[in-house]
């Protein structure tokens, strides 16, 4: 079965689209996806819609149960929340639909840098960036004359 991200991701364009959480779904919302502050957030905000059930189950196992999850019929999962790691099985497996009809009806405020395309069609919605590490040389940096912050 193929996984059908409208929901959830119509949550996200929304949510990143305008100032509120007023939103409405009819169908039954299931998400999986990694389990830190941020994601909550989504999850959370994706239970504000009014209509159906929404259900999240974050973890930081979701790699290990977002393709069995979404193989089966039906799908125990309707929606993942994915990063650069864990989008490929899900592509691999024929698990995503482009979102291009869900974008151009939903996203007028996001912008095309968000938009991860693949083979033209798009196939996920950045919303999100994470760098949780700098890592620079001392030595490379001393040679350039660039001055960096005591901080560093």
């Amino acid at each position: 079965m193929r996984l059908f991200l409208i929901k959830i991701l119509s949550s996200i364009i929304f949510l990143t689209s305008t100032s509120a959480f007023a939103c409405s779904i009819s169908a039954r919302v299931s998400i999986v996806g990694n389990e830190f502050p941020a994601i909550q957030t989504v999850g959370s905000g994706a239970k504000e819609c009014k209509g159906a059930k929404v259900s999240a189950n974050l973890t930081a196992d979701h790699q290990k149960i977002n393709v069995a999850g979404m193989s089966s019929e039906p799908a125990e999962y309707t929606s993942a929340i994915v990063a650069n790691t864990s989008i490929v099985a899900l592509l691999n497996d024929d698990l995503i639909r482009p979102l291009d009809s869900l974008v151009e009806k939903h996203g007028k405020g996001l912008k095309k840098n968000q938009l991860i395309t693949i083979d033209g069609k798009i196939m996920a919605v950045a919303f999100m960036a994470n760098a949780q590490h700098l890592v620079y040389r001392k030595d490379i940096l001393k040679k350039t004359k660039y001055r960096c912050s005591k901080d560093l």
